[in-house]
């Protein structure tokens, strides 16, 4: 019977993947390692040799090995090493010269695909196997836990500024310009004192130069920074960091949302006025 569109299809796509050039890197101890999901691994063994497949510590072979020719291959298992993180192993001989197979090696975690050869002198002693997806997915939880440490420190800076009431402090200011890396957490002020905290990571790098602006254009202003926190003795409504020169130089303006000396009129308008519920004695 002839295959129809689809399973010739299905048939294309599976020699592509099983006649893919699945590169084998050398390992330590003479291991040869193929990237796993890759492309088919191909073990090459001999008569009279043993030839063994290594798979990731701590996984666990949950069935028993399925090859396509078990009358003149002879597959074992064993482990290496003892308790939860032993690396199991196959143990796979070749009763003569000339065979190509294939084998899949069940386990808890994945299944191993192999392609079987074996040739009167020529043979591969060990392979193992890297896993890519694996190492990919360390590294994000490797990264979701720094970011989880860098929010945790930047709470910890924020709940230790000065005046211990952070509902008192005004957050509105607008931050234009710059990148993750140069541009600050938070902007606050408790009405006297400014405060610009930037990512943690800065504490190892060069940290830009804060300016403000004002009727006559840019001016320096005096501040000190304590690890990543930039401490202004003032107010101000708008301020930039600048970090290099000419053209190459990395901008970040900072503007306050209500201007500084509006913010002081509203303040003086509220306590000028009488408290609630007073009355004036009248005179006969």
């Amino acid at each position: 019977m002839a295959l129809n569109a689809t399973g010739t299809e299905a048939v294309l796509l599976s020699r592509e993947w099983t006649e893919s050039h699945n590169v084998p890197l050398p390992g330590k101890d003479g291991r040869v390692v193929y990237p796993y999901g890759g492309g088919l691994p191909v073990m090459v063994c001999a008569p009279l040799h043993v030839c063994i497949l290594e798979l990731e510590p701590g996984e666990k072979i949950v069935g028993e090995p399925h090859i396509g020719d078990s009358i003149r291959w002879e597959i074992s298992p064993t482990a290496s090493g003892s308790g939860p993180d032993a690396t199991p192993l196959v143990i796979i001989k070749p009763r003569i010269a000339g065979l190509d197979t294939t084998m899949v090696v069940p386990t808890d975690r994945r299944a191993y695909y192999v392609r079987l050869e074996s040739k009167p002198n020529e043979y591969v002693a060990r392979v193992a196997f890297s896993y890519p997806e694996e190492s990919q997915q360390k590294w994000q939880e490797y990264l979701a836990k720094q970011r989880e440490q860098q929010d945790k420190a930047t709470a910890e800076r924020v709940a230790d500024l000065p005046n211990g009431a952070l509902e008192n402090m005004y957050w509105k200011y607008e931050i234009k310009g710059g990148d993750a890396s140069t541009r600050p957490v938070h902007v606050m002020d408790d009405g006297a004192k400014t405060y610009i905290q930037m990512p943690i990571e800065t504490i190892h790098r060069e940290l830009p130069v804060l300016v403000v602006k004002g009727p006559s254009g840019s001016e320096m202003v005096n501040y000190r920074v304590k690890e990543n926190m930039y401490i202004v003795d003032r107010l101000f409504d708008r301020a930039a960091l600048l970090q290099g020169s000419g053209k190459h130089q990395a901008k970040v303006e900072l503007i306050r949302q209500t201007e500084v000396s509006k913010g002081k009129v509203q303040r003086q308008s509220s306590q000028a006025q009488a408290p609630s519920g007073t009355e004036t004695e009248a005179k006969p």
